[in-house]
C-alpha cells in the first residue's frame, strides 16, 4: 500500500509523477469537492424547506384571519362593527398622513434654511482667508520689489566703479551684492508660497453639510408635538380620538360598538372627522400659542436629546407650569405618552 502511494510524494524513487497518478490524484481532488458541494445543497435544502413550513403557516394564519373576518361582515350582529373598526384605522392613519406631511415640510423649510446659512458662513469664512492671504501676499510682493531694487541700485553701483582704484571697493560691493541675490531669492520663494497657500484655499471643498442643529430640531419636534394636539382636538369633537386609538390597539373581534343604529352613527361621525382632517389647514396662531406652551414645559433627559420627556408634558404638569386650576383643552391628552397618530416614527432624533 505504501509502494502504490507513494506517488503522492513524486513516486517511489523520488522522481516524477506519472499521468495516470495526476488523472487519479483529480479524481479524488473532483469527488471531495462534489462531496463538499452536495453537503452544502443539502443544508441549503433544509434551510429553505424550513422556511416555506413558515410561509405555509403564516399563509394559514392569514387566511383564518381572512375567514374570521368574513364570518364577521357577513353577521349581520358584528358587519356593521367590523366597518366602524376599519374605518377608525382609516381615520387613524389618514391623521397620520397629515402630521407626517406636516413634520415633511417642516423639516425641509428648515433644512433649506440651515444650508442656505452654512453655505453663507462658509462662503465669508473662506472669503475673509483669502483676504488674509491677499493682504500678506501683497506684502509679501512689496518686499521682494523692494529687494530687487536695492539688487540693481547695487549692481548699477559696481558698473560705475570702474577704475583701478575702486579695485578694493568693487570687490566689496560684489561681496556685499551675492547677499543681496539671496535675499531676493528668499523673498520671490515667500511670495510663491502664497501663491500656492492662496490656491489651495481656492480649490478647497466646501464642508459638508452638518445637518440641522440640536435647537431646530428640538423646535421641530415640538411643533410636530403641537400639530398632534390639533388633530386631536379635531377628532375629539366627534369623540372619535380614544377610540381611532383603540381601534389600531386592538383586534377587529375584540371591540364592539353597539347596535347598528350606533355604528351608523360612528360612521356618520368618522366621515366628518375624516373630511376635518384631511382638510386641515395649520393654523400658524393656534400652533404658535401651543408650542410656546410646550416649551415652557418641556424637558430633557440630556443636553444632546431631541425628543423631550413625556412627563414633562403631561397635563397635571402644564396646569401648574402655567397656574390654572383646569387645564386647556390643549393640553387633555399627553400625545408623547400615549403616542397618538405614530408620534414616535416622526420625531427626528
Amino acid at each position: 500500500m505504501i509502494d502504490r502511494l507513494s506517488f503522492l510524494k513524486g513516486g517511489p524513487d523520488g522522481g516524477t509523477v506519472s499521468p495516470d497518478e495526476e488523472r487519479l490524484m483529480q479524481l479524488f481532488q473532483n469527488r471531495a469537492g462534489l462531496k463538499k458541494a452536495y453537503a452544502d445543497l443539502k443544508d441549503e435544502f433544509h434551510l429553505l424547506r424550513d422556511r416555506l413550513k413558515q410561509q405555509e403557516g403564516a399563509t394559514i394564519r392569514v387566511q383564518e384571519q381572512l375567514d374570521a373576518l368574513g364570518d364577521l361582515l357577513g353577521c349581520p350582529k358584528t358587519g356593521f362593527g367590523a366597518l366602524v373598526f376599519f374605518q377608525l384605522r382609516t381615520l387613524w392613519k389618514t391623521c397620520h398622513q397629515q402630521l407626517s406631511t406636516f413634520a415633511t415640510d417642516l423639516t425641509r423649510q428648515q433644512e433649506v434654511r440651515e444650508m442656505a446659512k452654512h453655505k453663507a458662513e462658509t462662503d465669508a469664512a473662506k472669503k475673509s482667508r483669502l483676504a488674509e492671504v491677499d493682504e500678506r501676499l501683497q506684502a509679501a510682493t512689496n518686499q521682494a520689489d523692494s529687494q530687487r531694487g536695492l539688487l540693481a541700485a547695487a549692481q548699477n553701483e559696481i558698473g560705475r566703479l570702474t577704475a583701478i582704484w575702486h579695485y578694493f571697493k568693487r570687490r566689496r560691493r560684489q561681496k556685499a551684492l551675492e547677499s543681496l541675490r539671496n535675499q531676493v531669492v528668499l523673498a520671490d520663494a515667500a511670495v510663491g508660497d502664497l501663491h500656492a497657500e492662496r490656491s489651495a484655499i481656492e480649490r478647497e471643498a466646501a464642508p459638508e453639510f452638518p445637518g440641522i442643529s440640536l435647537s431646530a430640531r428640538r423646535n421641530i419636534n415640538l411643533a410636530i408635538i403641537s400639530f398632534a394636539e390639533v388633530l386631536c382636538e379635531n377628532v375629539d369633537a366627534y369623540g372619535l380620538a380614544a377610540r381611532a386609538k383603540e381601534a389600531v390597539a386592538r383586534r377587529v373581534h375584540e371591540m364592539s360598538f353597539g347596535t347598528r343604529a350606533d355604528c351608523e352613527g360612528y360612521m356618520q361621525r368618522v366621515q366628518q372627522a375624516q373630511a376635518v382632517v384631511a382638510g386641515q389647514k395649520q393654523i400658524s396662531g393656534v400652533l404658535k400659542a401651543k408650542l410656546d406652551r410646550l416649551r415652557a414645559t418641556c424637558e430633557y433627559r440630556n443636553n444632546a436629546d431631541t425628543v423631550p420627556t413625556a412627563d414633562s408634558l403631561a397635563p397635571a404638569v402644564v396646569e401648574a407650569e402655567l397656574g390654572k386650576a383646569k387645564p386647556p383643552a390643549a393640553a387633555s391628552w399627553n400625545v408623547l405618552a400615549e403616542d397618538y397618530w405614530d408620534l414616535f416614527t416622526l420625531l427626528l432624533r
